[in-house]
């Protein structure tokens, strides 16, 4: 997965590779020879110890996603970079699990995956900048939408968590007793002050902020 040029070398670290690929493995025992600190071992499983690891590579090819999602929440205190990971694999388990210090796609240059490995075992995160963008985007939608929520009253919250439960305005009225009119004059008012072009989308983000207990 590697072209370029040599590893730089780092202070003695314990790097653990979780992948099924051999090959996969001896590439990075090649990429990583001359730098003697570092002591890689690999294995296809999480197995006792490798919380112990200065830093743990997840070949994200190596295993589903599902399986991806299951080791990533027993590494939760372990430091991580995912390896072989494409884009969009990438932003969906960084969206679910943001501790995640470093990406690495198929095509990383060695020269890169180096000094990658350089700052994460010095305590820095490595992420592609387009990959950043894209996270700093989703973070700044999702504290607008906080922000947005938190001017909507309780009971714009609340008609839109029902309506989000498949009500229909006439049964969110008769749940409520209001009449239907004053239901979509709520929904209009709070997605407004949502920015949301629809019923559907509004409910979505009330539903994924506000939990029963606070509607």
């Amino acid at each position: 997965m590697f072209d370029g040029s040599s590893p730089a070398a780092v202070a003695s670290s314990r790097l653990v590779l979780l992948s099924n690929s051999e090959l996969l493995d001896g590439l990075l025992h090649q990429h990583l020879h001359g730098g003697p600190q570092l002591r890689l071992t690999r294995s296809s499983t999480f197995r006792p110890g490798v919380n112990d690891a200065d830093l743990v590579l997840l070949d994200v090819g190596s295993f589903t996603e599902a399986d991806c999602l299951r080791l990533l929440r027993q590494l939760r205190d372990t430091p991580t970079a995912l390896i072989n990971a494409q884009a969009d694999q990438a932003r969906g388990l960084l969206v679910q699990h943001p501790w995640i210090k470093g990406v690495f796609y198929p095509n990383t240059s060695r020269a890169n995956f180096s000094r990658g490995i350089s700052v994460m075992l010095d305590g820095g995160d490595w992420l592609p900048r387009a990959l950043m963008e894209k996270l700093l985007g989703r973070y700044r939608q999702i504290t607008h939408a906080s922000r947005a929520i938190d001017d909507l009253s309780v009971r714009e919250k609340q008609i839109l968590a029902l309506a989000g439960k498949g009500l229909s305005n006439s049964e969110i009225a008769e749940s409520l007793h209001l009449s239907t009119h004053t239901i979509k004059s709520h929904i209009h008012n709070a997605l407004g002050k949502l920015g949301a072009s629809n019923r559907a989308q509004g409910a979505s983000l009330v539903l994924g902020h506000v939990g029963e207990a606070g509607i």
